[in-house]
C-alpha cells in the first residue's frame, strides 16, 4: 500500500495570508492533503459542504488543539496582531509536539535574533520556544508586506504616508511569501528543517515608492515624508487612526518599529534577499509589478479627492 499524502493543518486559512497558502496546496493536492482551520463553526461547514478538509481550531482555547491536531503531519503557525501570538505560539507548539505532528512551519518577522522592538521580540522568543519543542521547524521571515499598501498606508489625498523619514526598509509580495510557504509545506522536514528563509525583494524609502505607485496609477502621488513624532501626534489628535486590525499593545509596537527605522536600529534589515528566487525557480514580484497588479484596489483604498486622474 502506498505511503498516504502528508496533511498540512493552514491556521488562519479564512485570513489574506492563510487562505492564499490553502489555495496553493490545493493546487498540489496529489502530493499533500490540506486542512482548513478556522475557530467560526459556519466557515468550517461551508468549507465540508465544499469537499474540502477543515477542523475546529480556536488559538485562544487550547481545548480544540488534540482533536484539530489528530493525524496532522506538517503545520502551518500564524497568529494575529496581539500580544496573545506570545501564548498561542507556546500552546500551539506544546500541542503539535503531543500529536507527533512532523514539521512546524512559523510565519515571523524580519529580526536578527536580538530584536528590541516589542512584536519583533516577541516573534523571537516563540521561534526559539519551538526550536526547543523537539519538532522539527522553519521559520518564515517576510519584510515589510506590499499588502500594507491597501491598509496600513493607504494613499491619503493622493499621497502615501511614510513615517519614517528618509529610511527605507524592505518590501515583500504577499504572493512570494505565500508561495514560499506553500512550497516549503509541499516538501516538508526532509527539504526544509531547522532553515529560516528571509524574503526582502525591493528596498525603497517613501519617496521611491511613491514614485512607482505614480506610474501604475497613472497620476502623480507624492510621499508624505514625516517622523514617527509627526504621527505619533496626529493620531493622538484623531487625525490618524490606528489599524482596526490591531490591538493596541500591537499597534504601539508598530510605531516603535517605525521609530527605530527612523533612528537607524533597523539598518541591518535594509537589504534584500535572494530566498524567493532560490525556493520557487523564479524571479520575485517586485513593487512595480504588484503595483500595477493591484492599481484598482490601490485606488479603491485610497483617498483622492478633488484630484484628477493622469494621463
Amino acid at each position: 500500500m502506498p505511503n498516504p499524502k502528508p496533511r498540512v493543518l493552514v491556521l488562519g486559512s479564512s485570513g489574506l495570508t492563510g487562505k492564499a497558502i490553502a489555495t496553493k496546496l490545493d493546487v498540489v493536492s496529489d502530493r499533500v492533503e490540506v486542512v482548513r482551520a478556522s475557530r467560526h463553526l459556519e466557515t468550517i461547514e461551508q468549507w465540508r459542504s465544499q469537499g474540502r478538509s477543515a477542523v475546529h481550531l480556536d488559538l485562544d482555547d487550547a481545548r480544540t488543539f488534540p482533536t484539530a491536531l489528530k493525524g496532522i503531519d506538517r503545520l502551518f503557525v500564524m497568529t494575529g496582531y496581539t500580544v496573545a501570538m506570545t501564548h498561542q505560539t507556546k500552546t500551539i507548539t506544546d500541542a503539535a509536539a503531543d500529536a507527533g505532528v512532523g514539521h512546524i512551519v512559523h510565519l515571523g518577522i524580519f529580526g536578527n535574533g536580538r530584536s528590541t522592538d516589542p512584536h519583533f521580540a516577541w516573534h523571537e522568543l516563540v521561534e526559539r520556544y519551538i526550536e526547543g519543542s523537539g519538532v522539527p521547524w522553519t521559520h518564515l521571515h517576510p519584510h515589510m508586506f506590499m499588502e500594507n499598501l491597501l491598509s496600513v498606508f493607504t494613499l491619503r489625498d493622493g499621497r502615501l504616508p511614510w513615517p519614517a523619514g528618509d529610511k527605507p526598509t524592505g518590501w515583500i509580495a504577499g504572493e512570494d511569501l505565500t508561495a514560499v510557504a506553500a512550497k516549503v509545506l509541499t516538501e516538508g522536514a526532509d527539504a526544509h528543517a531547522g532553515k529560516g528563509y528571509w524574503m526582502s525583494t525591493d528596498v525603497l524609502n517613501g519617496a521611491q515608492a511613491a514614485a512607482i505607485l505614480s506610474e501604475a496609477l497613472g497620476r502623480t502621488v507624492p510621499a508624505d515624508v514625516m517622523t514617527p513624532d509627526d504621527m505619533l501626534q496626529a493620531v493622538s489628535k484623531g487625525l490618524v487612526g490606528m489599524p482596526t486590525f490591531m490591538e493596541s499593545n500591537y499597534a504601539r509596537s508598530t510605531l516603535e518599529w517605525l521609530q527605530q527605522t527612523y533612528d537607524g536600529r533597523m539598518d541591518y534589515s535594509a537589504v534584500a534577499t535572494s530566498t524567493v528566487e532560490e525556493i520557487l525557480g523564479r524571479p520575485p514580484m517586485h513593487l512595480t509589478e504588484w503595483a500595477f497588479r493591484h492599481r484598482d484596489a490601490l485606488l479603491a483604498a485610497g483617498t483622492f479627492g478633488a484630484q484628477s486622474s493622469g494621463g
